[in-house]
């Protein structure tokens, strides 16, 4: 009996996914485990295997297609199976096509042709208009006889000549991955259900600099990787959060949630969009495994091997754009989370150090607030102490 390829329900809140590339083609041999399929869905890609051993048939679903939880998208027979003769329906979202110019012009012209006939013109005229497609509905006469004559179409032909403008540009929209289309539903409802503030810092990474190239030769040896500023700031926001509790809460409806663990998400940008995987109870993590968590992170995340249960139950976010040269910037917040750190880039500046200017690395943080559950006192003292802990990093427990 033929094995049915369902769309499976990754996710319990999941109603349908995108076939983002088949890696069999119909009359392919597949073993029963084996990749069959990459799905995508929310902001996460999956390798579905094939249930069955067999010979992959009748595809209904092409890569890029949108569809629904649970419908058959094609067949693995045995030797000697037919595919089943049943309804199936696969729900597909496709930009439908435009009619062609062409086509709509040659409406206007039957149009305009049944209009035509109560249109007073010379035969001459008529033959003229006719050939350069011009609607003598639209022209006057400036003869003395009451109808359109040869001169009338000649001197639209010419004004048109002259006023001939620039061929335009068509304008493409392209369709939404199931990942941007969640980002774009997710950002929207955070930004109009809570209410954002912003808190601004600027601090001094001298000494964190210093810190991190002491400690880079070290950590390099532990995980095989370098330390990143990144890093350093993961481990200084799980501590400051560890520090003030009152920040570990989210928004609950009717109440405020106090979180129990301290879980720092990562934002990590990918193709056509952004993930944000969680190192949970970070706050009792060394730099090192923080060091290995960010870098297993960062490599699956480029290949789409994120899960969904790694990028929930998240306390507060780390954004860094720093690396693309971002002076500072104001980050929406990850729902259901209440606060997000967007972090700068490191700029050498002219400062005043005990009254002489000298020029320090500086950097800008930027916390957005839901303030719906804190406010800017409570915000402060949480940032003044990621400050502290960044221009002190002896404080740090490492």
């Amino acid at each position: 009996m033929a094995t049915d390829v369902i769309l499976p329900r990754i996710d319990p809140g999941m109603t349908e996914g995108t076939i983002r590339e088949w890696k069999k083609k119909e009359g392919d041999w597949v073993e029963k485990n084996e990749i069959l399929y990459i799905l995508e869905t929310e902001n996460v890609t999956f390798e579905v295997e094939a249930p069955e051993s067999g010979a992959l048939a009748k595809v209904m679903a092409k890569a890029g297609d949108v569809v629904a939880v649970g419908r058959v998208i094609a067949f693995i027979l045995q030797p000697g199976e037919e595919v089943p003769e049943i309804p199936v329906e696969v729900r597909v979202e496709r930009k439908e096509g435009l009619a062609p110019a062409a086509k709509l012009q040659q409406v206007q012209k039957s149009e305009a042709a049944k209009e035509s006939v109560a249109i007073k013109a010379t035969p001459l005229a008529r033959r003229i208009a006719k050939e350069h497609n011009i609607d003598l509905s639209l022209i006057k006469c400036t003869g003395r006889e009451e109808r359109i004559t040869k001169e009338d179409v000649m001197q639209v032909i010419e004004r048109a000549e002259k006023a001939e403008p620039a061929p335009m540009r068509q304008e493409e929209v392209l369709p939404l991955s199931s990942m941007r289309r969640t980002i774009a539903r997710r950002m929207t409802e955070s930004f109009q259900s809570a209410p954002h503030f912003y808190l601004l810092v600027e601090v001094d990474v001298k000494e964190l600099s210093r810190a991190r190239e002491e400690l880079m030769p070290l950590i390099e040896k532990l995980t095989g990787l370098s330390l990143t500023y990144t890093d350093l700031l993961l481990k200084i926001t799980a501590q400051a959060l560890e520090e003030h509790p009152e920040i570990n809460v989210t928004w609950a409806g009717d109440g405020i949630k106090r979180l129990s663990n301290v879980n720092v998400g990562l934002a990590i940008a990918v193709e056509d969009g952004l993930i944000v995987p969680v190192i949970r109870q970070a706050n009792t993590k060394s730099l090192a495994e923080i060091t290995s968590i960010r870098g297993d992170f960062v490599q699956r995340a480029a290949q789409g091997k994120i899960r969904l249960d790694e990028m929930r139950g998240g306390s507060l976010t780390l954004s860094n754009l720093g690396m693309f040269g971002i002076d500072q910037f104001n980050a929406i917040i990850n729902p259901p989370e209440s606060c997000i750190l967007g972090v700068g880039c490191i700029i050498d500046k002219p400062v005043a150090d005990n009254g002489q200017v000298v020029i320090r690395p500086r950097m800008n943080l930027t916390l957005s607030i839901d303030h719906r559950v804190l406010d800017g006192v409570t915000g402060s003292r949480f940032l003044q102490r990621i400050k502290e802990l960044i221009e002190l990093p002896i404080l740090l427990s490492l």
